[in-house]
C-alpha cells in the first residue's frame, strides 16, 4: 500500500525556496525551448528529444534525478491536455512560466540514516537533512519511493511530501454487497444499500462556504477603495489569505469526516462495491440565477469523491461512477418520472412520496447499476448521521492520523494526492 506522509519542513526557508527556484528555472527552459522549437521548425519536440538538452541547462543545485523530474513535468501536463482533450476538453497546452516548482527526489536520491533522511543535491553539495518522524524511522530505505517539497501557501510554509511503500496488501472487501451514493449540495452524502438507507448531514459544509463568500465580498470591498499595492491594501489582502487558508482546512475537515462515515457504513453493510453518482459534469453550460450558479460551481463533490475512493481502496472495496440522469426524478413505485421542488418527492401519477435523496437518489443509482433501469430499488425512511460532533472538533474525531496524511493504496503506484489532516 502506497502512503504519503506531510509533516512541516523545518530547514531553513532560504535553502527550501532555493531549491523550488531552481526545479521552476529548469521547467521554463523546457517550455521555452519547446515553444521555440515549435514556432521555428512546425513540429512538436518530443520528451527524449528535450531529454537531450541536458547540458544546456547549466549549473545546477539538484540532484541528476531532481533535474529529469522538473523537465519531465512539462510533458507530463501535456500528457494531462491530450486526456482531456479526448474527453472534449478545451484545455490549453502549459504555457505560463512558473517561478517555483515543487522539487521531486526519486528513490535514487534518497537515504536514511540514524532517524535523518538524506535527499542529495548537485555533486559536491551537501544533501539535505530531514529527521524522519517516529512512524517514518521503522521503514527500511528501500520503502521510501518519492519524496516532494511542496509550498504550502494556505500556512505559508514549506512542508515535506514523504511517499511510502509499506509493503502491506489491501485487504479483502468486507462482503460482495453494494453501497450507492448520491452526493448533494445541501446533504454532502447519501448512501443507500438494498436493505437501508442513510443521509449524512453536514450543513456546516455549506455554512462554511457561504461565510467565506461573504467575508471576502467585505474585504474586497474595501479593498478597492485603497490604492493598490499600497500598505492598508496588503494588510488586507493577508487577511484574506488568511481567511481562505482557515476555510480551506475547515472544509477539508469535513469532507473527510463525511467520506469516513460513508465507509465505514460500506463496512457495516459488507460491501465490496461503492457505486457513486457521476456528478462531475453538473456545472458544465448552466445558466442559473448567481446565487445558485455560485452554489454549483463551488460544490466540493469532487473532493468527496477523491476522498471517498482512496479510503475505499484502502479498506478493499472499488469505487465505481454512475450516470445518474433521472435518478431523483423517477418514482421508484411506479417508475414516473416527475421533478419534485424541495426536499421531499411527491408523485403525481401515483401518489407516492418520500425523501428525495434517501428514498429516491440513491436508490435509483443502485438500481441502475445492479438492474440497469430505475425503480427497482425501494428502501424505507432514511436515517440521519452526523460525521462529527456539533462543536466539538476533537482530534480523535478526525479522518486521518493527527499529523500524517494517507494516500491511494492497492494500485502500486504513486498517487498524485497527498492529503494533510489538519483538525481544528
Amino acid at each position: 500500500m502506497i502512503k504519503t506522509y506531510i509533516f512541516k519542513a523545518k530547514q531553513p526557508k532560504s535553502l527550501l525556496s532555493e531549491l523550488n527556484l531552481e526545479s521552476g528555472r529548469i521547467y521554463n527552459l523546457v517550455l521555452t525551448w519547446h515553444w521555440r522549437f515549435y514556432r521555428r521548425s512546425g513540429h512538436w519536440l518530443r520528451q527524449g528529444d528535450a531529454e537531450r538538452f541536458n547540458v544546456s541547462l547549466g549549473p545546477t543545485l539538484l540532484h541528476a534525478h531532481s533535474r529529469d523530474a522538473a523537465q519531465q513535468a512539462f510533458y507530463k501536463a501535456v500528457k494531462t491536455v491530450y486526456a482531456l482533450r479526448k474527453a472534449r476538453s478545451k484545455a490549453r497546452f502549459p504555457y505560463k512560466r512558473r517561478r517555483f516548482r515543487t522539487t521531486i527526489w526519486k528513490s535514487t536520491g534518497i537515504r536514511v540514516r540514524e532517524g535523518q533522511m538524506l535527499l542529495a543535491r548537485a555533486r559536491g553539495l551537501e544533501p539535505v537533512r530531514v529527521t524522519l518522524r517516529n512512524e517514518l524511522g521503522r521503514f527500511p530505505e528501500s520503502s521510501f519511493k518519492e519524496v516532494r517539497l511542496v509550498f504550502n501557501h494556505k500556512r505559508k510554509r514549506y512542508d515535506w511530501h514523504v511517499v511510502i511503500d509499506d509493503g502491506k496488501e489491501p485487504p479483502l472487501p468486507p462482503g460482495d454487497n453494494v453501497v450507492a451514493v448520491d452526493l448533494g449540495e445541501i446533504h454532502p452524502a447519501v448512501a443507500c444499500s438494498p436493505t437501508q438507507a442513510v443521509v449524512f448531514s453536514a450543513r456546516e459544509l455549506r455554512a462554511t462556504i457561504q461565510y467565506r463568500n461573504k467575508q471576502l465580498a467585505i474585504l474586497s470591498a474595501l479593498q478597492a477603495r485603497c490604492q493598490k499595492r499600497s500598505r492598508m491594501w496588503w494588510r488586507l489582502q493577508g487577511l484574506k489569505n488568511d481567511l481562505k487558508g482557515y476555510t480551506e482546512r475547515k472544509i477539508r475537515d469535513i469532507c473527510h469526516k463525511v467520506s469516513r462515515a460513508v465507509i465505514d457504513f460500506a463496512i457495516e453493510q459488507q460491501a465490496g462495491t461503492i457505486i457513486i453518482g457521476d456528478v462531475r459534469n453538473i456545472a458544465n453550460g448552466k445558466r442559473l440565477h448567481r446565487k445558485s450558479q455560485q452554489k454549483i460551481s463551488q460544490w466540493p463533490h469532487g473532493r468527496l469523491r477523491q476522498y471517498i475512493t482512496y479510503k475505499a481502496e484502502a479498506a478493499g472495496m472499488r469505487v465505481v461512477l454512475q450516470d445518474e440522469r433521472y435518478t431523483s426524478q423517477t418514482c421508484p413505485a411506479c417508475s414516473n418520472r416527475h421533478k419534485p421542488a424541495g426536499r421531499v418527492y411527491r408523485c403525481p401519477a401515483c401518489g407516492w412520496q418520500g425523501h428525495r435523496d434517501g428514498q429516491v437518489g440513491a436508490p435509483n443509482i443502485l438500481s441502475k447499476f445492479l438492474f440497469s433501469e430505475l425503480g427497482r430499488v425501494q428502501v424505507p425512511s432514511p436515517k440521519y448521521r452526523f460525521p462529527y460532533l456539533v462543536g466539538k472538533r476533537s482530534r480523535s474525531d478526525t479522518a486521518q492520523v493527527a499529523g500524517a496524511s494517507l494516500c491511494l493504496a492497492g494500485t502500486g503506484q504513486v498517487s498524485p494526492v497527498a492529503l494533510e489532516a489538519a483538525p481544528l
